[in-house]
């Protein structure tokens, strides 16, 4: 008779850890976790890609009121469902966007132009709105700081 080989130490350490393993994924698969609800603290509550100079649009031309013409926007989404807005503010050297009824006070910009990195800055204002100014040097080169209208950008809502 034939008998099977003593198995090592390492197999049956590796037989161990398969072991729970495979019963820590089953119980991972039999558990049913909760989506996380739209709009709760640390999910992303808005996305708007403007599409600053792309065919030529200028954003120094927006009007004083808001304005939700989708040609600005490439993409735009909002935890709440509710409009997404842009205006130039009076006395404001930018731009502001406005996520109707959405509770975030957090946000994110990005800016890539033909894959040049833009400076931009973003707040928060005290009517809900979010104040963006894009620039850099107008000529090219290094210089002084100056507004420009025609940076396409991402702005992200936490």
């Amino acid at each position: 008779m034939h008998r099977f080989p003593r198995p090592s130490p390492a197999l049956l350490i590796s037989l161990v850890a398969l072991f729970f393993a495979l019963g820590g994924t089953a119980f991972a698969v039999g558990e049913k976790v909760a989506p996380q609800a739209r709009c709760q603290t640390g999910a992303v509550r808005g996305i708007a890609v403007v599409n600053a100079g792309q065919a030529g649009l200028d954003l120094s031309g927006l009007p004083n009121t808001y304005n939700d013409d989708p040609s600005f926007f490439g993409y735009r989404w909002s935890c709440t469902g509710g409009d997404i807005s842009i205006r130039k503010p009076y006395g404001f050297d930018g731009i502001e966007i406005q996520f109707s009824g959405n509770p975030a006070n957090i946000a994110i910009l990005q800016s890539t132009n033909m894959g040049i990195a833009n400076a931009g800055s973003v707040t928060r204002g005290a009517d809900g709105g979010f104040y963006i100014t894009m620039g850099g040097s107008n000529t090219g080169v290094i210089g002084p700081w100056q507004v420009q209208w025609n940076i396409p950008f991402v702005i992200v809502l936490m």
